[in-house]
């Protein structure tokens, strides 16, 4: 038996005679992966948007297989190539795992074939019995491009492209990419217009909500699953799901690398940036988990779902869409629809998600961070930053004062609705006015008083660092503690025995200032599009646009083309931040040591 000197050398042996094609083969794999990545991307495009025929359907599903078989093989010449096979296993170790859940299919399908894994699957997902298997190899498929997602995304810090202008851009590529895939056949009952299909992927992109057409109609099982999709890339941003791979691997621990990331998810601190990365993801797929479940059993008898579709997938589309603050639904008149709309135990679960959605991710992971503090109190709420009492106690005013509007002011409420569903209903719908497009009520029927009220809150809108839009509750705080403090002449802006800095406010009245023109240029716009229709309806549909909220008066469907356009930009400029899409189109102003002399003018 050879002992390990006569192994090592050679080992060094063979590297010697490999170094000399190991660049042209890695150039090879690159060039490969990305033409195979195309190829493959498209015959699942090919598969799940057209109608095919056994012979078109076996080639395509060859074509697929035959890229999982090619990342196989790269996997293994990249160990064979590489002088530290060991460690390179071990630093790629999420590379490593796909591979062997590859070679575990493989197996699988050799031995048992694609039958057993269709009969496993066909009564969960309720698809057709050929589509299972593909299903798994799909899903495969998605993991591989997910894992080379992460290792493009540790380049993006050599492009000289600022955050927000990354940020604009890949909301813009998810935007088109979904444009294309709803127009496709199989996605739609009878065709879409290229406005409306552009119209959805933004609402979906944007978690918005707001419909041009019958979502629960007008959209194949195919095109549920595509709408779902956008909206939870679009939620938690397309960026932050490629980065989260870059974990697995040594290079995104590089400064630069960390820098972007820190940039992109607006944090303070480089050294927490991966940390947040990771919560991010995690809260999200934790929290939707758990929701599906609890949703599932929460369905009462009354409910009836679409033919063809299951229980767990209405489960997991309205949950998705929920955390997301998306607001899309699988019903026509969506949680209004007879059967669902008293189900108050499915409401209470989705304004929930909605709430927590909605806070943000920096607060879940504050009260996450609890556990390694030493809570002196059972008021543990003390024991939070004051970014996340900011934003509590700001969402408990606005969802209480909401409530109570909308119980007092809503003009009509059906007889069978008692006063505890008076409340649910009130509740539900205060937490909906701000984030998501949720509604178990006519919207249609609102007073101007609560149309005015609720468009307060969509103004506002959600907290920082949540899938929602508005200014923001922290901003809206800043902004009245701060005209309270110029009031009053207070020099410093305290809160909670923490001073803030003038720089904050400064921010906080510039995104104020920002989101109201770019409010007023929507609204303007739409009145001269739409020159016959109610203004206060259209107040109303601009800022639901603008805070990606999706509530509707219902006049949305009945737009032209040139209104429809205006409100696409709205949720898109709504997304990304108004000020985000400033930052992306300005140059930022070259800091200077001098100042001019100070002057006085007169305010107010």
């Amino acid at each position: 038996m050879p002992s390990k000197e006569e192994i090592q050398q050679l080992r060094e042996r063979i590297n010697l005679r490999l170094f000399s094609s190991k660049n042209r083969m890695l150039t090879f794999l690159s060039w490969g992966t990305f033409i195979i990545s195309v190829v493959s991307l498209l015959a699942i495009v090919y598969l799940n948007g057209y109608k095919l025929d056994a012979e078109n359907l076996r080639i395509v599903q060859l074509l697929i297989r035959a890229s999982i078989w090619f990342f196989m093989l790269k996997y293994l010449l990249r160990v064979f190539y590489d002088f530290n096979p060991i460690e390179f296993i071990r630093d790629n170790r999420a590379d490593s795992i796909a591979f062997a859940f590859m070679v575990a299919e493989e197996i699988f399908f050799i031995i048992f074939g694609h039958q057993s894994i269709n009969n496993l699957f066909h009564d969960i997902l309720r698809i057709p019995i050929t589509d299972s298997y593909m299903l798994i190899i799909q899903i495969i498929f998605g993991v591989i491009i997910g894992l080379e997602l992460g290792k493009a995304a540790m380049k993006l810090s050599q492009v000289k492209i600022s955050p927000a202008r990354l940020l604009a851009l890949s909301f813009m590529i998810l935007i088109g990419s979904g444009t294309v895939l709803l127009m496709l056949p199989e996605m739609t009952t009878n065709g879409i217009s290229f406005i409306d299909s552009l119209f959805t992927s933004t609402s979906a992109v944007c978690v918005t909500g707001l419909v041009v057409v019958d979502t629960a109609t007008a959209f194949t099982h195919k095109g549920h699953w595509i709408i779902m999709m956008l909206i939870q890339f679009g939620g938690i941003n397309i960026l932050a799901f490629a980065a989260f791979f870059t974990i697995f691997y040594r290079d995104s621990s590089s400064i630069k690398y960390q820098s972007l990331i820190k940039d992109l998810l607006d944090t303070d601190e480089m050294s927490k940036s991966r940390s947040i990365l990771k919560s991010v993801i995690v809260f999200s797929i934790l929290i939707e988990v758990i929701g599906i479940a609890v949703v599932y059993f929460s369905w009462g008898p009354t409910v009836v779902f679409k033919e063809g579709q299951s229980k767990f997938f209405f489960s997991m589309f309205h949950c998705i869409s929920a955390f997301n603050n998306a607001g899309f639904g699988l019903w026509t008149n969506n949680f209004f629809e007879e059967g669902v709309r008293l189900s108050w135990g499915v409401h209470g679960i989705i304004a929930l998600l909605v709430f927590l959605g909605g806070i943000g991710f920096p607060v879940l992971q504050d009260f996450t961070s609890l556990r390694n503090r030493p809570i002196k109190t059972i008021f543990f709420f003390k024991q939070l930053q004051p970014s996340s009492r900011i934003a509590l106690r700001t969402s408990f005013f606005l969802i209480t004062g909401g409530a109570l509007a909308f119980f007092f002011l809503y003009p009509v409420y059906p007889d069978d609705v008692s006063t505890g569903g008076r409340i649910m209903q009130s509740v539900f719908q205060s937490v909906i006015a701000r984030t998501a497009g949720f509604n178990s009520v006519d919207i249609g029927k609102f007073s101007e008083p609560l149309i005015l009220i609720f468009s307060f809150l969509m103004f506002i809108g959600a907290s920082p660092g949540s899938t929602g839009g508005g200014i923001k509750t922290t901003t809206f705080a800043v902004i009245l503690k701060s005209t309270f403090n110029a009031v009053r002449g207070s020099k410093h802006l305290t809160f909670m025995q923490h001073t803030l800095r003038p720089a904050l406010v400064q921010r906080a009245l510039s995104v104020a200032i920002i989101y109201s023109c770019w409010f007023l240029l929507g609204t303007i716009a739409l009145s001269i599009a739409e020159p016959h229709i109610n203004v206060m309806h259209l107040v109303f549909e601009e800022l639901s646009a603008l805070s990606t909220v999706g509530l509707s008066i219902g006049i949305t469907p009945t737009l032209g083309v040139t209104a429809k356009s205006i409100l696409i930009t709205s949720m898109y400029i709504g997304r990304i931040g108004s000020l985000t899409i400033v930052l992306a189109l300005i140059r930022r102003a070259a800091n200077v040591e001098y100042t001019y002399s100070h002057t006085n003018i007169l305010i107010g």
